[in-house]
């Protein structure tokens, strides 16, 4: 159980960091929109696995 809760808690300090790192890159005046839009894919990803580790707990 221990391994799980630290593996939950690793997935929502990524989620976190890219929401910010979006943030960030979209604060730009001249944005990336390709970075913008391989982190928000990024994002989804680890949002579904952390649905999936949350749902097997």
């Amino acid at each position: 159980m221990e391994y799980i809760d630290t593996t939950l808690e690793c997935l929502k300090i990524r989620y976190a960091l890219l929401d910010s790192t979006i943030k960030k890159e979209e604060s730009y005046v001249w944005k990336n929109m390709i970075k913008i839009e391989q982190l928000k894919k990024e994002k989804l990803r680890k949002k579904d696995e952390l649905l999936r580790k949350l749902l097997q707990s």
